[in-house]
């Protein structure tokens, strides 16, 4: 039965969470809001595991790579075990191609890598570089520097190994790369020293840039991607907005400014929360032109919130509405946003007590990085309302006028 505690640490609206994880002593997550869990039966739920939630991972903390069985009380089944995670995007993992196989980072011998599990037979395979994103039909994986990631925020990065270009600010043989899934055949698409040369970013014209967060779109014939200056002491970094395609062309899509989460709608339109500081909204850019639309004032349910929070925003399955989790608020309650575009309706669905971390270990908190399942009608999310990790569920069939 729930206790007094853990139902005062959640509120609801309109629809009710539960816990899907086992109350084993793990800690359990998912990871990236952006990612798909569930198989196509709904049944299975990919998740990480791990022994503890209060600190960064070091080089030898391992995490455990498993599905909970969803029509088994959400039996936790173990399949893999990897050194290549962080607690905001886990190790990459999701499902590739079918239902019997999925993929994930690993660092094994020295060295950063992808592999790929049958998960019925055991049969496993190790691609030579760590993916980022993967196509949709599974033929591409993006990679990039993890080792640079990590030197740049740690709870996207991998710190088993030091950056080559520790020291580089912009190197001409670190960057973008794509990799074929089938024979692991890698070429460069972009290098560091290309992308500073073509752009001119401010204002750390002159410092360390990062590639952060890359994304196919809905056809896997472009990508967006993130680039980032390293923040200088007293200020914060900066991004540049950027897409590309399988060769390595590349577009800006804005200054270099005030950029965050974002999701495809389909091939061209990209949602993201950016702007200019102290001016950022829900932006839809439509990729290799110029234009921008903002999404109309939303109406806000009745719930404190700052509707020019950042959240982690996602489309529905059927792009009709757009899930999103912001950051906490004053009273340590993460928001979960349902957003209806066509009713410019902005409605708290959930409101979930967080453990607050502050300044560095801010890297290990724990975001709800809400996802729908491949039907629109479940939605996942991690949370700490229980006083430990774990993985929620909401069934949105409850929510009066859902369609999915």
């Amino acid at each position: 039965m729930m206790s007094e505690d853990i139902k005062r640490a959640i509120e609801n609206y309109g629809v009710k969470a539960r816990v899907i994880t086992p109350d084993d002593g793990g800690h359990y997550f998912f990871a990236y809001y952006d990612l798909q869990p569930f198989d196509s039966t709904g049944r299975y739920h990919l998740v990480h595991k791990v022994a503890f939630e209060d600190r960064l991972p070091q080089a030898d903390d391992v995490c455990e790579i498993g599905m909970l069985d969803l029509e088994d009380g959400g039996k936790f089944i173990k399949l893999a075990e990897t050194l290549a995670w962080n607690f905001q995007q886990g190790a990459l993992l999701r499902w590739w191609r079918d239902d019997d196989h999925i993929l994930f980072n690993v660092f094994e011998d020295g060295k950063y890598g992808c592999c790929i599990l049958n998960i019925k037979t055991g049969e496993r395979r190790v691609l030579p570089n760590p993916i980022a994103d993967v196509s949709p039909d599974g033929k591409w994986g993006l990679s990039i520097n993890f080792m640079r990631v990590w030197n740049f925020r740690p709870g996207y990065g991998y710190c088993q190994v030091k950056d080559p270009w520790f020291d580089v600010k912009a190197p001409e043989d670190d960057g973008l790369f794509l990799m074929d899934m089938e024979t692991g055949e890698t070429k460069m698409l972009s290098s560091y020293k290309q992308i500073k040369e073509q752009f001119y970013f401010e204002p750390n014209s002159n410092g360390k840039l990062v590639i952060n967060h890359i994304n196919f779109n809905t056809t896997g014939d472009r990508y967006v991607m993130l680039f980032r200056n390293f923040a200088e002491p007293g200020m914060w970094w900066r991004t540049e907005l950027i897409s590309g395609d399988l060769e390595g062309n590349l577009y800006q899509l804005t200054d270099f400014r005030l950029n965050s989460h974002y999701h495809w709608k389909n091939d061209k339109e990209l949602l993201i929360w950016g702007g200019k500081p102290n001016d950022a909204d829900l932006l839809i850019f439509t990729d290799l032109t110029d234009k921008v639309y903002r999404l109309p004032e939303r109406e806000m349910s009745d719930v404190l919130d700052d509707p020019n929070k950042d959240i982690h925003c996602l489309w529905s399955p059927n792009r009709k509405y757009i899930l999103g989790d912001g950051y906490p608020d004053t009273d340590h309650y993460r928001n979960l946003h349902f957003i209806d575009p066509e009713k410019n309706t902005d409605t708290i669905i959930g409101r979930y007590l967080t453990t607050t971390w502050e300044g560095p270990t801010m890297e290990f908190r724990c975001d709800l990085h809400a996802r729908f399942d491949r039907t629109g009608r479940y939605i996942s999310f991690d949370s700490t309302h229980t006083g430990k990790r774990t993985v929620c569920l909401i069934d949105m069939s409850e929510l009066e006028g859902y369609e999915y």
